[in-house]
């Protein structure tokens, strides 16, 4: 798994959690493959061009897909023609519950993933990182097919659609996911599953950082601004806000959707922040502004507050550190020449009907974002 072009230094990629907004994320890797093939003059997968990939929900999705072998466009893809067929509502009383069923996006997982795929599978081609929550235990938990992590010999049989459906499994929009997790003397025990976004990694940049250089995870590469780069994909930002007076009328199922989105901003939000002070990026005048005028309006620091705040606490970066994503805002649909796009519905985790509109909405971030050759170095000796 090591760097094919560059063997100094290694390259790792996170992708955000955020239902079918995944598309946002699918467009950047489809710029990101085909600029890298132009640079390169060496078509290659992305599995092939990044050596751990993290992913939660549906991040872990697009991480297993590239793990797999699969092309950023069949990911795409993957949003596009089964969206649809996953996110298609069940009936009442099971609302009450969740929303969707947990059967088309199993089908459809093991059609993609392979039914049989385990963690261990040398059909992986790169190293993943993959978020899950444990709702048994309350607790955490990172899958990987790092062969010297501690819990490899654990779950190396685990079927790999089998952690992402756990990965995915959003509260209120997919039913919990059993798995059977292998224990001393060989005795298994069951424990429930849900989105790994219920968590503080819903972007999980930083734990992907930590997995690739914190020795005691069996990695340990070397930390630097040329040895490690790291690139970001996420999947849409913008404040929750309640109209004034509607707050006092919401049902449970109004409060429990809120809250769940809340948490992925502010975890979103949070990762970022502290990727931003232990990193070098590559600049992005633009984007940073729009970006900060956004991050102001919750209270969240500015860039130039962040830059001026991560030059005081460190001299040594410790990796290039580059991030993709966009506010799903009026103001920011406009910049990017989408005015016909509705940000109040295109920002919804299950909206079938916006599926064009966030695909759209994903090509334009990555012409306006995505410049490999910024990062060619990385890519090419």
């Amino acid at each position: 798994m090591a760097n094919p072009f560059v063997p100094n230094c290694r390259r790792l990629l996170s992708i955000d959690g955020g239902g079918l907004c995944g598309l946002i994320p699918a467009e950047a890797l489809i710029a990101i493959e085909k600029q890298l093939d132009q640079l390169t003059g060496d078509p290659q997968r992305l599995c092939n061009r990044f050596d751990l990939i993290g992913g939660t929900s549906t991040g872990a999705i697009l991480a297993a897909g590239i793990a797999k072998g699969l092309s950023a466009t069949e990911l795409r893809d993957f949003y596009i023609n089964f969206g649809p067929k996953i996110f298609k509502k069940v009936f009442l009383p099971a609302q009450f519950w969740h929303k969707y069923p947990s059967g088309p996006i199993e089908q459809h997982l093991r059609e993609v993933l392979g039914a049989d795929t385990t963690l261990d599978s040398n059909l992986l081609k790169t190293m993943i990182l993959l978020t899950v929550k444990n709702a048994t235990l309350d607790s955490d938990w990172f899958f990987t097919n790092n062969p010297n992590n501690r819990f490899f010999a654990t779950n190396r049989k685990l079927r790999l659609w089998e952690i992402v459906r756990s990965s995915s499994a959003a509260p209120t929009y997919f039913p919990p996911h059993t798995m059977a997790i292998p224990g001393p003397g060989g005795q298994a025990q069951d424990y429930e599953f849900i989105d790994g976004g219920v968590s503080s990694y819903n972007n999980p940049s930083l734990q992907v950082f930590l997995e690739a250089t914190v020795p005691e995870y069996g990695i340990g590469w070397p930390m630097g601004v040329n040895n490690l780069l790291l690139i970001s994909l996420g999947t849409g930002f913008c404040p929750v806000t309640i109209e004034e007076g509607k707050a006092a009328h919401y049902n449970l199922v109004c409060w429990a959707q809120y809250v769940l989105k809340e948490l992925m901003n502010e975890a979103n939000l949070e990762q970022n922040m502290l990727m931003r002070l232990i990193s070098e990026r590559p600049p992005q005048p633009a984007v940073d502004a729009a970006n900060s005028a956004l991050r102001a309006a919750v209270g969240a620091p500015s860039d130039i507050a962040l830059d001026r705040l991560s030059a005081g606490l460190a001299t040594t970066k410790l990796l290039t550190y580059q991030r993709v994503t966009v506010g799903l805002t009026r103001e920011r649909l406009d910049q990017l020449k989408l005015p016909d796009i509705d940000p109040v519905k295109v920002r919804e985790m299950d909206a079938v009907d916006q599926i064009e509109n966030m695909r759209r909405v994903g090509e334009a971030v990555a012409a306006e974002q995505v410049h490999m050759e910024r990062l060619a170095h990385f890519f090419k000796g």
